[in-house]
């Protein structure tokens, strides 16, 4: 039986539902709203009633109302008993509430009256409305139930729309417009040909860490960048195996270079943010050839992060307190136009896998970058051999006399002994910080 039970569970759920299945975070969050809304309705704005029944009012108000039939008895110049028997009705305890005000001393001058609607109030007694019985269940049900019934209704919706309702009548309608020749927004057709990419890379391509110094990673997705889709950003969630949110890996442009759309990108950076070590986001550039060796280009991209040649294959490492991530060039071409070969991309592959670090581990050694191509290497300085005798203390070295070849030019003129030292400049005394943090416009040292 637990066995037919997992099979149905790998076989049902694992296959079927689960690719279908809304995040655990997506339906938390629609959780959270509906608890906010119900703290809006009950706490912050609750609701107004009017033109409710007598039974919903307050003691003090139905013994309003009992008042007011009894007034209104008493001033008929008919026969109202059956009016004033259906009205008493809506109160839950007509009798009780007779019976009270008749021995309140503050209502003695309607004595008579309330004596006189009482037997309308013993026919109205047992059918009358019931009050209402306040239950600590009934108060805390509303934020329990109604969370968990939106939830779970969220859940059904979404296997439903993704199951039947979109593959059976939208999907066929929205293929018959594409091989009709209906215009297509082209961003949405890039990113649609960028995600199957994607999928055929990470299908394919994905490195096996199971046997990596590392171990298998948390986290390990394709990022493909192609020209035409807009703005190159994306961002991938790291998690542990209870999808506890650790931090977050990304790719997106770094450099630009010419002009005209699509825009021609020379250079793409990589980073990694860590939830415990959010000073910082740690920057990584993929470099294409031309930028990475033309120096302007090189210094502009520097104060970003290491620089690394993008090449297939190319290699680098970010960490930060306790994650550590590999990016990998899995693919590269470059585009073809008036621009300087090899200088900006038209198709790159890059894989992004994230490990958590163990506590004390060392950051790992990464490789130190080429050196800039197109700059010209320092001239050799003269080999120096230092004299293994030292000279005497006491004796020091004899003073050349000046160079007489004219090239160097003649030696500057002595100052006469009889003129006077030049006048040093006046010593600054020491700046006294201003206390005054609205800037002169207050004294704030203290009264003496």
């Amino acid at each position: 039986m637990i066995k037919w039970l997992q099979d149905s569970y790998n076989g049902l759920y694992k296959v079927l539902l689960e690719p279908v299945t809304p995040r655990r975070r997506t339906v938390l969050a629609l959780v959270v709203g509906v608890l906010l809304g119900l703290m809006w309705a009950y706490l912050i704005a609750p609701v107004v009633f009017y033109d409710a029944d007598p039974n919903s009012l307050h003691q003090t108000w139905q013994d309003e109302w009992v008042k007011l039939l009894a007034d209104r008895n008493a001033a008929a110049n008919a026969d109202v008993s059956q009016e004033i028997t259906l009205l008493l009705r809506q109160v839950d305890d007509p009798v009780g509430i007779i019976n009270r005000l008749i021995n309140d001393p503050t209502e003695s001058g309607r004595v008579q009256r309330l004596s006189a609607i009482l037997p309308y109030a013993e026919v109205a007694q047992n059918t009358a409305a019931t009050a209402p019985q306040p239950s600590l269940v009934g108060s805390i049900l509303p934020w329990i139930v109604a969370p968990l019934l939106i939830a779970i209704v969220f859940v059904i919706l979404t296997w439903l729309w993704k199951l039947f309702i979109y593959p059976n009548l939208f999907e066929p309608v929205i293929r018959r417009r594409a091989s009709a020749g209906a215009p297509a927004d082209e961003g949405v057709a890039r990113a649609r040909q960028e995600a199957e990419m994607r999928r055929q890379a990470e299908a394919t391509q994905k490195t096996d860490f199971t046997i990596s110094q590392y171990g298998k990673p948390l986290m390990q997705r394709m990022s493909v960048y192609i020209p035409g889709r807009g703005q190159f950003d994306d961002s991938f969630s790291i998690e542990d195996a209870e999808e506890k949110f650790l931090g977050e890996c990304g790719a997106g442009i770094s450099e630009i270079i010419g002009t005209g759309d699509p825009a021609h990108v020379a250079a793409v950076e990589v980073w990694l943010f860590d939830k415990d070590d959010f000073v910082r986001t740690i920057t990584h550039v993929f470099a294409s050839e031309h930028a990475y060796n033309d120096p302007g280009l090189r210094a502009k991209l520097e104060p970003k992060g290491p620089v690394v040649l993008a090449k297939p294959g190319a290699v680098t490492i970010l960490e930060t307190a306790s994650l550590r991530l590999q990016a990998r060039i899995v693919e590269i071409e470059y585009g073809d136009g008036p621009l300087p070969p090899n200088s900006y991309f038209g198709k790159l592959t890059i894989e992004l896998a994230a490990w958590r670090k163990a506590a004390g581990e060392q950051p790992v050694t990464a490789a130190a970058p080429a050196p800039v191509a197109a700059a010209a290497a320092p001239a050799p300085l003269p080999s120096f051999t230092p004299v293994s005798t030292p000279a005497p203390v006491m004796s020091p070295p004899p003073i050349a006399p000046p160079p007489t070849d004219p090239t160097f030019g003649a030696p500057p003129p002595l100052r006469p002994l009889s003129s006077p030292p030049p006048i040093a400049s006046p010593v600054q005394p020491p700046r006294i910080e201003d206390d005054d943090p609205f800037g002169g416009t207050g004294d704030f040292n203290p009264v003496r």
